[in-house]
């Protein structure tokens, strides 16, 4: 995570505004779940620079939220302040002044509520907290902690999963993401993944993973995915995020009725393996699909010349980098 430099006569935290701009990130799926004794969840993610969430406290007479997602901003103010035991929330104005829609599987809450936990605590007392920390502020990481690590660090994300005994899932591994390769995400204008309810029903009806799965996903980062990226192997890399992407999601098979959620998404992801991309994925559940590209040339030129998939639906595509530095916080 990096921070603006700041002026050491920045006064009173009341009088300055802090403003926190957070990384999304890709989902490329879990490796284990329903394990009664060893680790469950964990993962590979990435973050990206594109989308971005910006959260912004200003000084105001008394603490109020504004805007879009002021609803959220306010519940994760109160889980703040529940943690530090503070007499009253900071009297600021709490702002999303940038934020993607929700459940689309940029793992918008998370980067929300991290930002939220973030601007306070910065604004309240000019210190943040640390990774985990930050977490626990605001009840996330429960199930996947990349965009809690990737937060703080950016970059390419795996958490080894947690132990029944542990809240939050430990770092396995950070490692950078070549700078020139691009990501194309796609999704619907309409629709959205599980969330809520849902999501945590949907978790107690599929059948766990087996520990051979698990171990077939471990050897795809291990053997695959990591060498690839410290050789900034293309292709390496992209194979292996695709296998591993297919794979995990062919455990969700009872909920969504492939390794993909929902007849279109799997349609979609065949459309694009027909037309020549590397690296194809369903981040998290959805309905956002990516892939990759080693230059922002043969990205335009994807996006420029893309044909209709013939699904009815109209598709959003984006163009962005991957985020190696994490959240930025800046003090005006």
């Amino acid at each position: 995570m990096s921070e603006l430099p700041t002026t050491t006569d920045a006064g009173n935290p009341c009088d300055t505004s802090i403003s926190v701009s957070a990384p999304t990130r890709l989902h490329f799926g879990l490796l284990a779940f329903g394990n009664q004794e060893g680790r469950n969840f964990g993962g590979v993610g990435l973050m990206l620079k594109k989308p971005r969430v910006k959260v912004k406290a200003t000084p105001a007479a008394t603490f109020q939220t504004t805007g879009v997602y002021a609803d959220r901003l306010a519940e994760f103010a109160q889980m703040w302040q529940d943690y530090t035991k503070a007499d009253e929330l900071p009297k600021c104005t709490l702002k999303v002044t940038k934020a993607p829609p929700q459940h689309v599987g940029l793992g918008l809450g998370t980067q929300l509520g991290l930002s939220t936990a973030e601007t306070l605590n910065r604004f309240a007392t000019q210190t943040g907290f640390s990774a985990m920390e930050r977490a626990i502020v605001v009840n996330r990481a429960a199930r996947s902690a990349v965009g809690t690590y990737g937060f703080e660090f950016g970059g390419l994300i795996v958490e080894r999963g947690r132990l029944p005994s542990e809240r939050i899932s430990p770092l396995e591994c950070r490692m950078e993401f070549p700078r020139k390769w691009r990501i194309a995400l796609i999704r619907p204008e309409v629709g959205s993944g599980l969330s809520g309810e849902s999501e945590t029903k949907a978790f107690t009806d599929i059948p766990p993973v087996s520990q051979k799965t698990t171990d077939q996903l471990l050897d795809i980062i291990q053997s695959q995915l990591l060498p690839g990226l410290t050789a900034s192997d293309f292709h390496a890399v992209t194979d292996a995020v695709e296998s591993y992407s297919r794979l995990a999601g062919s455990c969700f098979e009872a909920i969504q009725g492939g390794p993909y959620n929902g007849r279109l998404l799997n349609q979609r992801v065949t459309w694009l393996k027909e037309l020549g991309v590397h690296g194809i994925g369903q981040s998290s559940w959805g309905p956002t699909l990516f892939c990759f590209f080693d230059s922002k040339e043969a990205a335009k030129e994807f996006k420029r010349n893309l044909p209709d998939d013939n699904s009815g639906q109209k598709l959003i595509v984006d163009i962005v980098k991957a985020d190696n530095q994490g959240a930025v916080i800046s003090r005006s």
